[in-house]
Order: structure tokens, then C-alpha cells, then sequence
């Protein structure tokens, strides 16, 4: 938790603003936020914050504590108390105990081993050949299909699967560092890595952003709050104990992998009633600005022409382009579906939040360090599960970036006491 300025405090007349006074300030012309129990209204810094306005956009109406401190520091928060104008009563997400010294001691370690080597940690230049080489692969490959002799039964596939792959790569590249900001200084590029959700995947990157960075970052495996372990009444498959339990999940191990290629398909159908129903999981979904809503709609129409229309307009067989997209898009949902869900819900999984007090049992930071140090599930997965990277130091450009401080040494002076030596 960043510290208040105690005589500003003392010196503050208290103005108290009700919850849903809060959420109703959620627009371009009123954009309030709390951090920490105190309420500002953002209104007129949206277009000077240096992250863009998309950022304050998204974050207006909610209590965005640990979103700010993921992002921001000391200094920021200073430049914050200008725009303070009340305290906020009433609370409608789950609290985090307070902060203890491994944050700030990690944080701070992490930022002053960039400084001594001079790295700039938004700046990867593989990871800008990543994006544009994964790309480019999207576009030769899905060319490449089409232009296959008929008879190339088994080449087919194998490219459709090739593109499968390469649209999985730019969701856990481009997409990613775009939503986080972390790549670079310029919020544009931010939001052009981004739309290739929308252009190439064909769902939104805006529902996305709400549910990977402001939902399910902050509020990791806690049920009604990360969006990512959201459930219906009924469901496929049982990940968790709030759950009710049906006899057939004793099989879900066998036809949940099954079911997964299915992904794709249920979640370009369900951006439809998330935009319409206003909620994204947990989250309220601000109004969708007028660049919101022509890359939505856009993006899904380009999808469905690109993959379907042009396909058949240029002669290709209905079945050939039907198998062609459901070989791809399989690919894709299998892929996606086991690193940005299936890895939150196995066995070990820790889902924290305590049944009595609603508190998060433990600090958010030093339960997120741990993963793995391989290089290929470094590689593949791209520091989406770098967890603690989120929380902690969400403007390091890319997995080469995240590579430079992972693994640690073990004599290392970011390894030394509450720091001992980071997995991820």
C-alpha cells in the first residue's frame, strides 16, 4: 500500500462520497477512481495522463488501489493528491491486507538493477520482432492455405494448424504487452497491438483488458471478482468449490480438453452479450467510447469477411474453408484455454480469499512470484504467467525483458532476504 502524506491528511476537510456516486463517474465528462478508500476525480487529467486516456477510461467508477500501485509509484502518487476530492464510503471488492516490505523491497530492487545497467525495461527489440515476424507468419500462413493445390490434404491441415499457432503467439505477445502497457512509451502502439485481437483473433480487446488486467491480475483465483475462473449456474466443468457439484465432472479430465476448442467460438459470442449487458464478469464495462465501438464492430466483421467471405468469393470450396477455420481457430482455444485458464484451476491452485472476513488471506506480491524457470514455457507462454511481473513491475518490455531478471542468481543483491530468488 503506497503511504498517505499524514499532514495532508490531517489538513483535509473529509467529503464523503457514497459507493454508487463512485461507480456512476465512469464517463469521459466525469471520471472518478479510488485508490486507497480516497476519491479523485481524473476528468481533467484523462487526456495528459502519460498512459493514454484508454487506461483512465476503463478504470472510471471503480476502486483501482492495486492497479495503481502495479503501475505507479511515490511519485505518481503525489501528482495524485492534486486531484483528490473526497473519502469513499462503502466497499464493493474484497480488501488485501496491508502491504509488507517485500513489495516495496522487490520493486525497488527490480528498478535499481535496470538503472545500474542502463535498461530501459519498456524497450525489447525482440520483442518488436516477435510481434511484426508473428504477424507477418498470420497473414503468409493464412495466404498460404488458399493458394494449396486441392489435393494437398495433409499440408493443408498442417499450415491451418501452423495458423492456429502464429494467432495464439500474437495473443500471448502483442496482445498482452499491449494491455499492460508494457512495451514502449507510446500509448498508440499500445492500442495497435491491441486491435489485432479484434482484426485477427476476433474478440475484443477491450473486454479483454477489463478481464486480464483489471480484473483478473488484481483479483487472481478470487471467485466473484477474477474473471477469468467466472462460472454459470451449469457447466462443463467444475474448477472450483463454490461450484455445484454433478456426478459427470468425475469425467471432466477426459472431455474438458475436448471441449476446449470451443474458445474461440464462445467467446466472440459472449463479447456480444458482455457489451450489451454492460459487465465483463465482475466488472462494469464503461461505455464503449466512439474508437471502442468501431474497433469492436470493425474488428468483428474483418474477422468473419477475412476468414469465411474472401475464402469463398476467391472459389474455395465451403468445406475447405469451414475446415480450415475450425482446424485454426481449435488450435488457437487449446492453447489459449490451457495458459489463461486451466493453469489457475489445477490442484494446487491457491483460490485465497477468507470465507469469514472476505480479506485476501495473504499479500498479493509474494504470492505471485513462482512459476518456472524453462526456457520453452518461457517462451511459449511469454511472461503471461509471469504473475508477479504484473504486480509488480508491469512496464517490463516483453519475455526478453523479463528473461534479464529471471532466474536471479542466488547471490544477487535483489535476492537477499525477503527477495530470495525469483521463479517465474
Amino acid at each position: 500500500m503506497i503511504a498517505h502524506d499524514s499532514t495532508s491528511l490531517l489538513n483535509y476537510a473529509p467529503n464523503f462520497i457514497p459507493l454508487e456516486e463512485l461507480k456512476s463517474a465512469c464517463t469521459h465528462s466525469k471520471a472518478w477512481v479510488s485508490i486507497d478508500g480516497l476519491v479523485y476525480d481524473l476528468t481533467e487529467f484523462i487526456c495528459q495522463h502519460p498512459g493514454g486516456k484508454d487506461f483512465i477510461l476503463l478504470a472510471a467508477g471503480k476502486d483501482v488501489t492495486k492497479v495503481f500501485e502495479a503501475y505507479h509509484g511515490q511519485k505518481q502518487h503525489h501528482i495524485l493528491q492534486k486531484f483528490r476530492i473526497g473519502l469513499l464510503v462503502g466497499q464493493d471488492v474484497p480488501s488485501f491486507p496491508p502491504s509488507d516490505d517485500f513489495f516495496l523491497t522487490l520493486k525497488r530492487r527490480v528498478n535499481n538493477h535496470f538503472w545500474a545497467f542502463k535498461i530501459d525495461p519498456r524497450h525489447s527489440a525482440g520483442a518488436y520482432i516477435r510481434y511484426i515476424s508473428t504477424a507477418l507468419s498470420i497473414w503468409i500462413l493464412y495466404g498460404l492455405q488458399w493458394w494449396l493445390p486441392s489435393n494437398s490434404f495433409w499440408v493443408f491441415y498442417l499450415v491451418s494448424v501452423a495458423h492456429g499457432v502464429a494467432l495464439s503467439q500474437y495473443s500471448v505477445t502483442a496482445v498482452h504487452d499491449g494491455s499492460h502497457g508494457a512495451i514502449g512509451h507510446n500509448p498508440r502502439v499500445w492500442r495497435l497491438l491491441l486491435i489485432g485481437h479484434d482484426f485477427f483473433v476476433g474478440c475484443s480487446s477491450t473486454l479483454w483488458t477489463y478481464q486480464h488486467v483489471m480484473s483478473h491480475h488484481i483479483f487472481t483465483n478470487v471467485d466473484g471478482y477474477d474473471a477469468d475462473i467466472e462460472t454459470s449456474e451449469v457447466e462443463f466443468r467444475r474448477i472450483k468449490d463454490s461450484q455445484k457439484y454433478f456426478s459427470i465432472y468425475q469425467l471432466q479430465s477426459f472431455y474438458s480438453p475436448i471441449l476446449y476448442i470451443l474458445l474461440g467460438c464462445a467467446v466472440r459470442f459472449e463479447d456480444l452479450t458482455h457489451y450489451f449487458a454492460g459487465h465483463r464478469g465482475p466488472l462494469k464495462v464503461n461505455s464503449f467510447t466512439f474508437s471502442q465501438k468501431m474497433i469492436f464492430w470493425n474488428g468483428k466483421l474483418f474477422f468473419f469477411t477475412s476468414r469465411i467471405v474472401l475464402p469463398l468469393f476467391w472459389g474455395i470450396t465451403l468445406s475447405r474453408v469451414i475446415s480450415a477455420f475450425l482446424v485454426a481457430d481449435f488450435t488457437l482455444s487449446i492453447i489459449l484455454a490451457l495458459i489463461f485458464q486451466a493453469t489457475h484451476v489445477v490442484d494446487t491452485a491457491a483460490f485465497p480469499v477468507h470465507k469469514i472476513t472476505v480479506m485476501i488471506d495473504h499479500s498479493q506480491p509474494s504470492s505471485r512470484v513462482p512459476l518456472t524457470t524453462r526456457w520453452f514455457i518461457i517462451f511459449s507462454q511469454y511472461g503471461v504467467k509471469y504473475e508477479v511481473k504484473d504486480s509488480l513491475w508491469t512496464a517490463i518490455g516483453g519475455h526478453i525483458g523479463l528473461l534479464r531478471i529471471n532466474p536471479l542468481p542466488a547471490s544477487s543483491s535483489l535476492s537477499k532476504s525477503s527477495c530470495a530468488y525469483i521463479h517465474t
